[in-house]
């Protein structure tokens, strides 16, 4: 004797159901075990835009963006942290943070930075426009009062010159996450007389405050040079995610994204 029509009928309904219902109950292990590998990482700077700018704008800094689209294409969080140079090294040092962003290999020679550079970020000396000084070498600082930030490296020779007058007016050492702003008030207002940032820093930030025509280029301090973000020699991960940094700015430059990314800063790739 046939079975019912309807009686066939849903019994393949429920079939069907249950097997929908087995699938999403995959679908959300699989989303559970990918969250449980996912790991948070959070990355810290001043700011020094348009490498690293305001945490969750439209243009974060391309060091930040970078990273955002490396480490989220790798199955990571990744939060981005904005306070001052030297309390993000710091804490970054203890593992409370996975890494700094815009780091030379001298401002933490103990982190661990990705073999492939993130940019090339050289320092030059600004003045104001009409004032007549020009960096000739070292002995040539000693006819200005520098500002500087406290905590960045810019090279042995400088550093030695900033540690040998650092209790004195000849150097001015400001902090905080508005460093620069802070000095470039200062060279305004004819408190210091020079000041030693990267170029494309100091010109973004002019810009912003709408001062760009108060000042000149007054000579190169130090010539472009690699910057990184880099990660904590606390966090036993920091090797795995400097790997996956470096084989992702590969993938960046070869996609055409790095290049999409500096375009909207107004910058071309460094290579």
């Amino acid at each position: 004797m046939k079975r019912p029509l309807t009686r066939n009928y849903l019994h393949k309904g429920d079939v069907m159901k249950k097997s929908v219902a087995a699938v999403f109950v995959i679908l959300f292990f699989s989303l559970i075990s990918l969250n449980a590998h996912a790991d948070r990482i959070t990355i810290v700077s001043d700011e020094w835009c348009p490498i690293n700018c305001k945490p969750g704008s439209e243009k974060p800094g391309f060091m930040v963006e970078f990273a955002q689209q490396i480490f989220i294409k790798a199955g990571h969080q990744l939060e981005y942290i904005q306070e001052p140079w030297e309390r993000a090294v710091a804490e970054s040092r203890k593992g409370e943070h996975t890494g700094i962003i815009g780091a030379y290999q001298g401002d933490a020679p103990d982190f661990i930075f990705p073999e492939n550079e993130q940019a090339m970020i050289g320092n030059s000396f600004f003045v104001g426009k009409d004032k007549p000084w020009i960096y000739t070498g070292i002995d040539s600082l000693s006819k200005v009062n520098l500002g500087i930030i406290r905590g960045y490296d810019y090279g042995k020779e400088i550093n030695d010159y900033i540690q040998a007058n650092k209790d004195t007016l000849k150097v001015q050492a400001n902090g905080g996450e508005d460093a620069l702003e802070k000095n470039i008030k200062k060279l305004l207002a004819g408190r210091i007389d020079a000041i030693i940032e990267n170029n494309y820093v100091f010109s973004f930030k002019i810009n912003q405050m709408g001062v760009a025509d108060k000042f000149k280029l007054a000579g190169v301090a130090i010539k472009p040079d690699k910057a990184y973000i880099a990660f904590s020699p606390a966090n036993p991960k920091s090797k795995e995610y400097a790997e996956i940094l470096s084989k992702g700015m590969e993938e960046l430059r070869k996609s055409g994204e790095l290049a999409a990314i500096m375009k909207k800063y107004g910058l071309q790739d460094w290579k």
